[in-house]
């Protein structure tokens, strides 16, 4: 598939502590491999044909594991930030190393399940620059931030208070998934240069002109496992993770 998919994982992790202090969340560990190789292993498998992990503090611990010929061969790439540039920044970086005008951009600390092609279709059927997934489950922080209508986001309200969430046919509110499908072209044409933030700044500056659509992946399993405590639901759930994104595909590091 034609077909780049971002992962950003350049994040600081303050709010996990000491757990994140040498090794970043994407590195993790869940049953002898770290999340970001089942979420990448998920990726090859569904045959897209460039991943690039958007890297910025500790990315020598990413790099270890994935700048070597073998992930290279599967079309993994490390994009490292010589300085934080925020999730619009990092977006925007990245696509400026992509090839591919269609992009898949998610987050490498968060499991979410979801028919990425199924997805991907009826992004394409909205045609619009940006198209945010989004959850129904009430377990989300910031729940209802997003209200869409006939597919197009008319409210985005990053950290509002929590709303019931609606499920309508025309109509319906949810929280994102951090998982957003874009247009390469849009993205160098539309967001800022240097440090911004895609939740706080750009999306909402762009609803006003209904640039942006969503898709409601209804009440799929969803997990930003960003602070200790879910982390550790995550660990201790692992059959779940192994579920949505199977096993992790294994490969040498640069010492083998």
């Amino acid at each position: 598939m034609k077909m780049t998919a971002i992962i950003l994982a350049g994040g600081l992790a303050t709010r996990m502590g000491e757990i994140c202090c040498e090794i970043p969340k994407s590195m993790l560990q869940f049953a002898g491999c770290p999340f970001l190789q089942y979420l990448v292993s998920w990726l090859v498998r569904l045959g897209l044909n460039e991943i690039l992990i958007s890297t910025g503090k500790l990315s020598d611990r990413i790099e270890f594991l994935f700048a070597t010929n073998f992930w290279s061969s599967k079309g993994v790439r490390i994009v490292r930030e010589d300085e934080p540039l925020g999730t619009g920044g990092a977006t925007k970086f990245a696509c400026q190393n992509c090839s591919n005008e269609d992009v898949f951009l998610c987050n490498g600390d968060t499991l979410v399940s979801l028919s990425l092609v199924r997805l991907y279709e009826i992004h394409r059927v909205l045609n619009v620059p940006i198209t945010s997934v989004l959850t129904l489950s009430k377990e989300v922080p910031n729940q209802g931030a997003v209200s869409v209508e006939n597919g197009i986001v008319v409210e985005f309200r990053e950290g509002e208070e929590a709303r019931e969430p609606i499920d309508g046919e025309n109509y319906f509110r949810g929280s994102s998934t951090g998982c957003y499908f874009l247009k390469r072209s849009s993205v160098l044409s539309l967001f800022p240069a240097g440090i911004s933030s895609l939740e706080r700044e750009i999306l909402p500056n762009l609803v006003s002109a209904k640039m942006i659509g969503a898709i409601n992946n209804g009440f799929g399993f969803f997990l930003d496992y960003g602070i200790p405590q879910r982390y550790e639901i995550l660990k201790n759930n692992l059959w779940i993770l192994k579920r949505i994104y199977g096993e992790p595909i294994t490969g040498g590091n640069k010492n083998e």
